[in-house]
């Protein structure tokens, strides 16, 4: 605790020479107004000692611009009143939404004052309150009184999930328990869901919904098989990029995106029962594997890892690959999300692509167009090396590769069914 008691010592100095200089009965109760002060102030310290602070914040875990309530309560465990009481919680780096980080008033003997606001975290991530500061004031300013309580509180907030209309993955594993005598493995029996119709035969077309809707819509039916999944996340700044210091501050921004785009992918995945292998690349490489019953395990990777300006060897997103190779068969669909890719990594990927059944790899160097919001036109420039890799992507379809450097204006369902259109036509 800390102490301001400088003007309660100046008035004990005055007390005293106000009895050395005209000892009376005025400066006798002087003297016994500055002794009951001190008293006060001593009994004070001891409540303030005493206080009894609980605080909690809830849910533990969130997504991004959703509703974190914080709640504390300061008990008075004296039996004396304590007045011109301010409490303030220093809390984490999101906003407030309601409410108030402040109170202030007097807390009677055996009562709790409650502080109580919401906030929201633009942000993934570990996000940790840093502690609270109850400060208590005398009457006539003569003293004060600061505690600082550290309150371990922390909360994990989960990237914003982007929906994915549809992604497609080649199925080859059947699915446990599910049989059917189609060789595309799809039961049409079983329908699992309508989508609007973007070329597909017409004897998909739902006729019911179409006239329902005014558009032409198609029937989505449940896979009886599956493709192994192998996913990465590279959080880090290549080594390839000249110009760190610039792309070190974009890297922030493009780890939230990036983060955004891989839970919406593994949220369609999941829901398709696709056992997915997912590795973060960042600080450290952080791996779930496709034993994870529920989307949390994910979920945790993506918000918790951090990526780093310079990253060692074993970090990189071509040393993880290749050391994956082996892994992988005929069944696997690999999917790479980058902030930057060169067409040096052409040979790579084409070397992991003679392995697997799917290639996907997503560059993301401006982030991305949320499909809510509408097309608009972009002025970024890529850098030369970036914009190779961009224009040679039309020959790597041809291998069955999706290389897509995004641009800021375009959205990932777009580009996937670009990418379906142009693979029809192969």
């Amino acid at each position: 605790m800390r102490y301001e008691i400088l003007p309660l010592l100046v008035f004990t100095i005055l007390s005293i020479l106000a009895i050395i200089i005209a000892f009376g009965s005025f400066s006798i109760t002087l003297a016994g107004i500055d002794v009951s002060l001190w008293i006060y102030f001593m009994v004070t310290v001891r409540v303030v000692k005493s206080l009894e602070i609980s605080s909690s914040v809830y849910p533990s875990r969130v997504f991004t611009d959703d509703e974190v309530t914080c709640e504390t309560k300061i008990k008075n465990m004296s039996k004396y009143l304590i007045s011109k009481v301010e409490v303030q919680d220093f809390s984490s780096d999101g906003y407030i939404a309601s409410g108030s980080r402040e109170i202030s008033g007097s807390i009677l003997p055996n009562r709790a004052m409650s502080l109580s606001y919401v906030m929201k975290f633009r942000t993934r991530g570990e996000h940790y309150f840093y502690g609270i500061n109850i400060h208590v004031e005398s009457t006539l300013k003569l003293f004060s009184i600061e505690r600082k309580i550290e309150v371990k509180r922390k909360i994990l907030v989960f990237p914003k999930i982007l929906p994915i209309d549809e992604l497609r993955t080649t199925l080859i594993d059947p699915v446990s328990g599910k049989k059917t005598d189609f060789k595309i493995l799809e039961d049409s029996s079983h329908i699992v869901g309508i989508r609007e119709y973007s070329g597909e035969p017409f004897q998909r077309i739902h006729w019911k919904a179409s006239a329902h809707t005014g558009d032409l819509m198609v029937k989505e039916y449940e896979y009886t098989g599956s493709s192994k999944i192998r996913m990465y996340v590279d959080y880090n700044l290549p080594k390839e990029i000249y110009a760190r210091n610039v792309w070190a501050h974009m890297r922030k921004d493009y780890e939230e995106y990036a983060s955004m785009a891989s839970s919406g992918i593994i949220k369609y995945l999941y829901d398709k029962d696709m056992p997915i292998t997912l590795k973060v690349l960042g600080d450290k490489i952080y791996t779930v594997d496709q034993q994870a019953k529920d989307y949390i395990p994910y979920f945790d990777a993506l918000a918790i890892a951090k990526g780093t300006d310079d990253p060692s060897d074993d970090l990189l997103l071509q040393t993880q690959i290749m050391g994956d190779l082996f892994s992988m068969s005929r069944t696997t669909t690999v999917i790479i999300i980058s902030m930057y890719l060169t067409d040096d990594a052409i040979p790579k990927l084409l070397t992991v692509k003679s392995r697997v059944a799917r290639l996907m790899v997503f560059v993301i160097p401006y982030g991305f167009r949320m499909p809510y919001d509408k097309k608009y036109d972009t002025y970024a420039i890529l850098p030369r090396e970036v914009q190779k890799l961009r224009d040679q992507s039309a020959i790597l379809v041809e291998n069955n590769v999706m290389v897509h450097v995004m641009m800021d204006n375009e959205s990932f369902d777009e580009v996937i069914k670009r990418y379906d259109k142009t693979m029809e036509i192969f």
